[in-house]
C-alpha cells in the first residue's frame, strides 16, 4: 500500500510540473517563430544587391557550395567595380580567398589574396594590404611552405614599419611565430611571439589612454 502511495504521489508531482512548464512552452514557441524557407539567416534581404549577393555568397559558404558562393561574391565584386567602391572590392576579394582556402583551392587562395592586397594599395589602406598579405602568409605556413610564409610575413610587416602599434602588426608578429614554432625554429619562435605581445600590450595601453 506504502508502495503504491509513493507512486501516486509521483504521478501528481509530474502531472504538477508539466502545469507549471506548460504555459513558458507556449510563450517561447510564440517568441521564437519557424522560418517559412530553406535559409538559415533569419534576416531579411538586404535592399542593396551588391550586399544581397554577399549575403547569399555566406549562405552558400555555409552549406559548404562553393562554386555558388564564388559566383555570387564574383557578382558583388563587379557591382563595387562599377561604383568604383575600392575598399568593398578589396574586402570581398578577400572574402574569395577565404573561401579558397576552404574549398582547397591554394593556388585559387593566393591569387585571391593578392588582389585583395592590391586593391587595398589603390585606395591606399596599409592596414588592409598588410592583413590580406598576411593572410597569404598563413596560408603558407598551413601548406608548411615556410620560405614561401616567411617572404610574405616580412612583406606584410615591411608595410607597417611606420605604423604604430595595431592588431594587424601584432597578428603578423604571431603568425611568425606559429611559422617559426613549426619549423622548429624555437628561438625565432619565442622572439615573435615575445613582438607580439608587447605590439598588443601598447595598443591596448594607447587605446586605454585615449578614453
Amino acid at each position: 500500500m506504502k508502495r503504491f502511495w509513493n507512486k501516486k504521489k509521483a504521478m501528481l508531482a509530474m502531472g504538477f510540473a508539466l502545469l507549471v512548464a506548460m504555459p513558458l512552452l507556449i510563450i517561447t514557441e510564440k517568441r521564437l517563430p519557424m522560418l517559412t524557407d530553406n535559409t538559415i539567416n533569419p534576416y531579411p534581404e538586404p535592399k542593396d544587391i551588391a550586399a544581397s549577393y554577399i549575403q547569399k555568397a555566406s549562405e552558400n559558404y555555409f552549406y559548404r557550395d562553393f562554386s555558388q558562393a564564388s559566383d555570387n561574391y564574383r557578382k558583388a565584386i563587379a557591382i563595387y567595380e562599377e561604383r568604383k567602391d575600392m575598399h568593398h572590392v578589396a574586402t570581398t576579394y578577400n572574402s574569395l580567398a577565404d573561401l579558397y582556402v576552404w574549398a582547397r583551392e591554394p593556388e585559387e587562395a593566393e591569387k585571391h589574396y593578392l588582389l585583395a592586397a592590391q586593391y587595398h594599395a589603390r585606395i591606399p589602406d596599409l592596414l588592409g594590404q598588410a592583413d590580406s598579405i598576411k593572410e597569404l602568409a598563413d596560408l603558407h605556413v598551413k601548406l608548411e611552405n615556410f620560405q614561401k610564409a616567411e617572404k610574405r610575413y616580412s612583406e606584410s610587416l615591411d608595410l607597417l614599419k611606420d605604423s604604430k602599434a595595431n592588431r594587424v602588426l601584432g597578428s603578423i608578429q604571431e603568425g611568425m611565430g606559429h611559422m617559426y614554432w613549426k619549423a622548429n625554429r624555437i628561438p625565432m619562435a619565442i622572439d615573435s611571439f615575445t613582438h607580439a605581445r608587447d605590439t598588443l600590450d601598447r595598443k591596448s595601453t594607447r587605446l586605454n589612454s585615449s578614453h
